[in-house]
C-alpha cells in the first residue's frame, strides 16, 4: 500500500544498446514487495520487460576501466557478493551462454588486445541459478606478446614433443585447471615423463603444474641435457600461484641460467594418483622471472626490496589486496602485518606469476618462524634452516648411542620374574598380589611397572594464528608444502613445519607415533599412555591404553560442567552400541592394557554444578528431583526439610536447589553416591560384556577433587566397586602416599595409576606444568625421579605416565583458543630437539625401575625444598 520509489542505476548489457538493465541493491529490510512503473506517451516506443530477478547476482566490475594500459597490466574483477561466481569470455561471446567461457579465479593478464566480457552467477537456496548483466571491458596493451621467441608448448598435441613416456591428454574440468583445456597427466600410477629438444639452447623455463590438494604432493623432477643422453636434475624453484579450484592448486616450477648448451629438457611426473599432478604449460626462453623479495628489519618498519633476475622488467605489486597493482619503483617500508603479491613483466615476453609473500613488520612479534618465543634465550634455539637439517644426523647417532637394559620381556615386564614370584600367566594385561603388593603384569605373568608417555602425537603442538598473525614472525602458506603442517585453516604447528625443515617431509600422525615408540624404548619407558592415537599400538609392539567412547557423547554433555549425564534418555542402549563397536575389535589384542572411561571429570562442581541445571536441559536434575519426591512424597515435608518453598516438586526441575540445610547436604550426599554408582556401575557392566580380558583403568581423576577429603572417599569407594585400577591425573611436587593409601584401601584394594604428571621450567619461555618446579632440565629430571622412584616404591601404585611427548605451542593448543595451555610438559621442543639433560636423569630412573620396586636399589630422592 506505502511505496517509497528508489532510483536504481541503469546499464547496457554488454554492447547490445537495446537491452537495458537495471539494479538496484540495498533496499529496506523489511522491503517485501517491488512495482515496476512503465512511462512513455507512445506505446510502440515503451519498453518491454524481458525479465525480472530478486536477490540475484548484481553485475561485475574492473579495476581498471577501458583503455590503453601498460603491457602485462593485471586486470581485477570485483564481484557484488562474496557467493557469487564470476564467469568471462575474450572472445566476444556471451559469458552467460558461451561454451568458451572461464571461471575467474586469478587477475586476467593484459598482452594482447583484450576484449573482456563479464558476469556473475548466484545459485539460490532452492538450486535456481541466475546470470548478472553482462559487463564489457576493451584493453589495449602498449606493446604486445613475442610469439616467435623461445616455446611455448600449451599441450593440446603431442606435436613439439621429443619423447613421451606413459602419459595421455586430460581434457575433462577445465574450470579446475584455471580454464585450460588440455593437459598432460598419467596413464598410471608409475612414472611418467614428456621431452622436449630444441634447435636453440635453453636458458630457462617456466612449468605450470596443478596437483589435487587432497593427496600428498610429490614434486615433478626436471632434468636437462645437451645430447639427450645424459641428463642432470635441475633444481627449480617450485611455489604456488594463486588460489585452489575445486582441490587443485596450481604451482609454477621456474629456473634461469640452465648449463650451457642445453637442447633437451625432461619433466617427470611421480604421484600416487595417476590423474594428480598435471602439467598444463611448458615455455622456454620466454618468461620474465618471478619476483624475489628480501627484508630488513629496523625499529621502525621492514625494509623490503624486490628483484627480478630478467633484466629491464618491471615489477608490480600490491599490499593487502589493494584494488590495483602498483609500479614498484623503490624498497617498500612496511610497518604491521602485510600480505604481498608480486610480479614481472617485460615487454614481449609472458609475465611471471603472481607471487604471495607473507610479512609481519609488526612491533608485536612474539613467536618466531621455527614456533620459539622470541623473548627466550637458551643454546638450543635454532636460529637456521641448515641447523635443523644437521638435526637429523645428530639424531641418528644420539639414539644409537642409547642402550636400554636388558632383561624385558617384549612387553617390557621383568622376564623371568613370573616364575621366580609365582604369578600367573593370563594372556593378557592383569592385577595380581605379589606378596604386600598388588602389581600389574604383562601377559606372560611377568612384573610389569607401567612407564608410560601421554599424547604420542603433534596434536597439542598445533595453535590457532588466524586472527593472531602479528604476533608470529612469519606462518608458511596453507596453499604450499606446509599443508598438512595445517589443522582446518586456522591452526597451524611449527613442530610439523620443523620436522619438514628437518627431513623434508611433514610427519603423519602414524609416523609420528612410530617414530615416539622408538624413541621412549630407548629412553626406557614401556607404554603408551593417553590420548594417543590408540590405533597403531599393536602393530608397534608397545603396550598401551585406549580410552572408552563416553567424551564423544555430545548427548550425555551438561552445559558448564563436565561430568557424564547417565539418566539422559536411553543413555544404557546407546552406550551398549557405542561399546559393540568401538570396544569389541580390540578385546582379544594381547598389546593392550586396558581403558580409561574418560578424563578428568568435575566432580568438585558436582555440588554447586547440578542443583543449578534445570531438568529441561540436564536429565540428571530431573532425576534427582524425582529421588527426591519419591523420598519426601509430600512438598511441605520437602520444604521444612530444606527451608524452601516451593509450591509442587514439579517446580523444583527447573529451579536452583539451595544447599542451605543439613538435610539438603545430606540429599545431596546420598544422590552424588547414587549417581556415581549407576554411572560406573553401568559403564562397567557394558564394557565387561565386549570385553571381558582388559582392565577398566578408572576415569583419570583431577587433581582438584582427588585433593578433596570428602570427594575422594565417596569416589574411592564407589568406583572401586566397578574398576580394576584407579587412576589419578596427580599434579604435585611430591607423591603423598597417605593419600594414596586412604584411596587403595576404600577403595577395596584398588592399585593406582598414576595417569598424569609432570614438571616443567621457563627456560624457553612456555609454562611449568607446575609453578617454581624445576629452574633447568637437568632439575626437572631430578624432579621426575624423586617422583617416579617413589610411586614405584609405594605397594599400591602399578605404574606412572609422564604429561608429555612434544611440548605445548608457544602461544597455547588451538582448541582453547588464546588462552590455551602452553606447556614446557616434552621430551622433546618444538625443533624436535629432545631434552638431553631431563631425559639422562629419566633414564637413570627407568632403567632401573624393577630394582627400585623390588628394593634391590635403594630410592633415589634429593631434597629441592630450598633449591
Amino acid at each position: 500500500m506505502d511505496y517509497e520509489e528508489v532510483t536504481p542505476q541503469i546499464y547496457n548489457d554488454g554492447e547490445n544498446v537495446n537491452l537495458v538493465v537495471y539494479e538496484f541493491r540495498n533496499f529496506r529490510k523489511d522491503a517485501k514487495y517491488l512495482k515496476i512503473e512503465f512511462t512513455g506517451s507512445d506505446i510502440a516506443k515503451s519498453p518491454v520487460i524481458g525479465k525480472a530477478v530478486l536477490n540475484g547476482p548484481l553485475g561485475v566490475t574492473a579495476n581498471l576501466p577501458s583503455g590503453s594500459v601498460p603491457y602485462g597490466t593485471m586486470v581485477m574483477l570485483e564481484r557484488a557478493a562474496a557467493g557469487d561466481t564470476v564467469y568471462y569470455t575474450t572472445d566476444g561471446s556471451d559469458p552467460r551462454t558461451s561454451l568458451t567461457r572461464k571461471l575467474y579465479a586469478s587477475p586476467i593478464i593484459v598482452v594482447n588486445e583484450l576484449q573482456l566480457k563479464i558476469t556473475a552467477v548466484k545459485k539460490s537456496a532452492s538450486g535456481k541459478k541466475a546470470a548478472s548483466r553482462v559487463s564489457d571491458y576493451h584493453y589495449t596493451p602498449e606493446s604486445f606478446l613475442d610469439t616467435a621467441v623461445g616455446l611455448l608448448d600449451p599441450l593440446d598435441n603431442f606435436k613439439q614433443l621429443y619423447t613421451k613416456s606413459s602419459v595421455y591428454i586430460a581434457k575433462d574440468t577445465p574450470y579446475y585447471f584455471g580454464n585450460d583445456l588440455h593437459r598432460i597427466a598419467r596413464t598410471t600410477v608409475k612414472p611418467g615423463s614428456i621431452t622436449y629438444h630444441t634447435d636453440f639452447d635453453i636458458s630457462s623455463f617456466m612449468v605450470d603444474s596443478y596437483f589435487f590438494t587432497g593427496h600428498a604432493m610429490e614434486k615433478l623432477r626436471i632434468l636437462s641435457s645437451a645430447n639427450g643422453k645424459d641428463y642432470t636434475e635441475i633444481s627449480a624453484e617450485a611455489y604456488v600461484v594463486g588460489y585452489p579450484v575445486s582441490n587443485w592448486q596450481k604451482y609454477a616450477y621456474e629456473a634461469s641460467s640452465l648449463p650451457a648448451g642445453t637442447r633437451y629438457l625432461k619433466i617427470e611426473l611421480y604421484g600416487s594418483k595417476a590423474w594428480s599432478p598435471q602439467v598444463s604449460n611448458v615455455t622456454f626462453n620466454r618468461s620474465t622471472a618471478s619476483v624475489k623479495v628480501q627484508s630488513t628489519r629496523s625499529t621502525e618498519s621492514l625494509h623490503t626490496v624486490l628483484t627480478t633476475v630478467s633484466s629491464g622488467a618491471k615489477i608490480y605489486y600490491r599490499l593487502n589486496k589493494g584494488l590495483t597493482f602498483q609500479l614498484y619503483s623503490e624498497p617498500l617500508e612496511l610497518t604491521g602485518y602485510n600480505v604481498l603479491e608480486t610480479y614481472a613483466v617485460k615487454d614481449g615476453m609472458d609475465p611471471s606469476p603472481i607471487r604471495k609473500y607473507t610479512f609481519n613488520a609488526s612491533n608485536n612479534i612474539q613467536v618466531d618462524r621455527f614456533g620459539q618465543m622470541i623473548s627466550a634465550k637458551f643454546p638450543e634455539k635454532v636460529i637456521t634452516d641448515q641447523q635443523l637439517e644437521a638435526d637429523a644426523e645428530a639424531d641418528a647417532s644420539y639414539y644409537a648411542g642409547l642402550t636400554p637394559p636388558s632383561g624385558r620381556d617384549r612387553f617390557g615386564g621383568l622376564a623371568g620374574s613370573a616364575a621366580k614370584y609365582g604369578l600367573q600367566n593370563k594372556g593378557f594385561f592383569s592385577i595380581q598380589q605379589m606378596g604386600s603388593r598388588k602389581v600389574m603384569t604383562t601377559p606372560e605373568g611377568n612384573l610389569f611397572f607401567s612407564l608410560g608417555v601421554n599424547a604420542l602425537t603433534a596434536n597439542e603442538t598445533f595453535t590457532m594464528v588466524k586472527g593472531r598473525e602479528e604476533l608470529f614472525e612469519s606462518i608458511p602458506s596453507i596453499q604450499e608444502e606446509y599443508k598438512t603442517a595445517y589443522n582446518g585453516t586456522d591452526n597451524f604447528s611449527f613442530y610439523l613445519a620443523n620436522k619438514y625443515r628437518k627431513t623434508g617431509v611433514v610427519p603423519t600422525e602414524h609416523a609420528i607415533y612410530s617414530e615416539a615408540v622408538l624413541r621412549i624404548k630407548k629412553w626406557g619407558f614401556n607404554s603408551v599412555g593417553g590420548f594417543s592415537p590408540d590405533k597403531y599400538g599393536s602393530e608397534n609392539n608397545v603396550p598401551y591404553v585406549r580410552m572408552l567412547p563416553l567424551g564423544s557423547m555430545s548427548w550425555a554433555k551438561i552445559d558448564g560442567i563436565s561430568i557424564f549425564d547417565i539418566f539422559a534418555p536411553d543413555a544404557e542402549s546407546k552406550i551398549d552400541k557405542a561399546f559393540a563397536s568401538a570396544v569389541k575389535p580390540s578385546k582379544d589384542d594381547p598389546m593392550l592394557i586396558g581403558y580409561f572411561i574418560d578424563n578428568e571429570y568435575d566432580f568438585h562442581k558436582f555440588y554447586s554444578g547440578v542443583p543449578k541445571l534445570k531438568a529441561s536441559k540436564a536429565a540428571i536434575k530431573g532425576h534427582w528431583v524425582k529421588r527426591l519426591k519419591d523420598k519426601y512424597q509430600d512438598i511441605n515435608k520437602f520444604n521444612s526439610e530444606w527451608q524452601t518453598s516451593f509450591e509442587s516438586f514439579e517446580d523444583l526441575k527447573e529451579a536452583e536447589l539451595p544447599l542451605g540445610t543439613s538435610a539438603a547436604w545430606r540429599d545431596t550426599d546420598e544422590f552424588f553416591r547414587y549417581y556415581l554408582d549407576t554411572f560406573y556401575g553401568t559403564v562397567s557392566r557394558l564394557y565387561r560384556k565386549y570385553d571381558p580380558n582388559h582392565l577398566l583403568l578408572g576415569d583419570r581423576w583431577l587433581t582438584t577433587p582427588f585433593q578433596n577429603e570428602k570427594l575422594r572417599s565417596v569416589m574411592a569407594e564407589v568406583e572401586g566397586k566397578y574398576v580394576d585400577v584407579i587412576s589419578i591425573n596427580y599434579y604435585s611436587y611430591n607423591l603423598d602416599p597417605g593419600l594414596l593409601k586412604e584411596v587403595y584401601t576404600k577403595s577395596g584394594g584398588k592399585p593406582i595409576l598414576i595417569s598424569e604428571f609432570g614438571f616443567g621450567t621457563t627456560e624457553q619461555g612456555l609454562d611449568p606444568l607446575l609453578k617454581n618446579s624445576a629452574v633447568n632440565q637437568s632439575q626437572r629430571g631430578t624432579r621426575y625421579r624423586n617422583y617416579v622412584e617413589a610411586a614405584a616404591g609405594l605397594d599400591n601404585v602399578v605404574g606412572a605416565h609422564v604429561f608429555n611427548y612434544v611440548d605445548q605451542a608457544a602461544l597455547g593448543r588451538y582448541w582453547e583458543g588464546v588462552w590455551g595451555e602452553r606447556y614446557n610438559s616434552g621430551l622433546v621442543n618444538v625443533a624436535d630437539r629432545p631434552y638431553k639433560e631431563y631425559l639422562k636423569e629419566v633414564m637413570a630412573t627407568n632403567y632401573d625401575i624393577y630394582k627400585v620396586m623390588l628394593g634391590e636399589r635403594s630410592q633415589f630422592y634429593y631434597d629441592l625444598s630450598s633449591k
